[in-house]
């Protein structure tokens, strides 16, 4: 695929971010701030934080290629819940038609990496004629980033 169909993102409409409300105020009429919060996700012996493209096992770096990185994202933003095969394909492949079988080698890629079905462990099931579910607990963590006025772009707050 060639940089031409590539959209550029901004940091808000990534799943994973949301901005953090300013103190004191309410949710529904309060105001965010120049403060952005970005979260990672835990589960088992596993640690991912999405923003920087890391999945680590025991704080070391577990490779990973980016169509399944991008599926793993989407699976672990909603645990427990089945995600459609259309879905994932349009997560790893956008704009582009695929056969069901990428996404089958993307989700055995995706297994591998994680050592589902080894040691009793299980991370992704199939739902048959649906799509794939996350079936291990989550847990999200907040990661506070400062935000530069005037771009885009982002530093971590104890860069």
């Amino acid at each position: 695929m060639n940089g031409q169909n590539q959209q550029q993102l901004s940091i808000e409409s990534l799943p994973w971010y949301r901005s953090a409300p300013e103190e004191g105020s309410s949710r529904r009429g309060g105001r965010a701030h120049a403060e952005a919060v970005l979260q990672a996700f835990s589960f088992g012996p596993f640690r991912v934080i999405p923003y920087a493209r890391l999945l680590e096992r025991g704080g070391s770096p577990v490779a990973l290629g980016s169509r399944a990185f991008d599926l793993l994202c989407l699976l672990i933003s909603r645990p427990g819940e089945v995600v459609t095969k259309g879905e994932l394909m349009a997560r790893a492949w956008p704009n582009v038609t695929v056969d069901g079988s990428n996404l089958r080698l993307q989700i055995n890629v995706l297994r591998q990496a994680l050592g589902d079905r080894q040691r009793g462990m299980r991370y992704v099931l199939n739902v048959p004629g649906q799509g794939y579910c996350f079936v291990a607990c989550v847990s999200r963590e907040a990661w506070p980033l400062k935000q530069s006025r005037g771009n885009s772009t982002t530093t971590p707050l104890n860069a």
